[in-house]
């Protein structure tokens, strides 16, 4: 898809995201970039989940006041080689 059918523009910030995908332990990835639809995440060393996996991210770092960041659910929608793409889910 290129840039200009994107829904939603992306930004190049790398966070370090609770990634839990069905019936695992969380592990601990980062981003390469983020926007308000969804997330890549580089995924090294990890088996990336299939296309159409519901999984669950979360901010390893609380917010600015401090607060617990809220667990998102969100899709697998594309593979690359360095990770995956995720739409957020309502």
């Amino acid at each position: 898809m290129s840039s200009e059918n994107r829904k939603h523009l992306r930004i190049g910030l790398v966070v370090d995201i609770e990634l839990t995908l069905q019936d695992k332990d969380p592990i601990n990835v980062s981003t390469k970039n983020i926007s308000d639809g969804g997330l890549f995440l580089v995924l090294d060393d990890i088996e990336l989940p299939p296309v159409g996996t519901e999984v669950m991210v979360r901010l390893k770092n609380q917010l600015g006041d401090g607060e617990e960041p809220p667990i998102n659910r969100a899709m697998v929608v594309r593979h690359d080689p360095d990770g995956v793409g995720l739409q957020f889910l309502e």
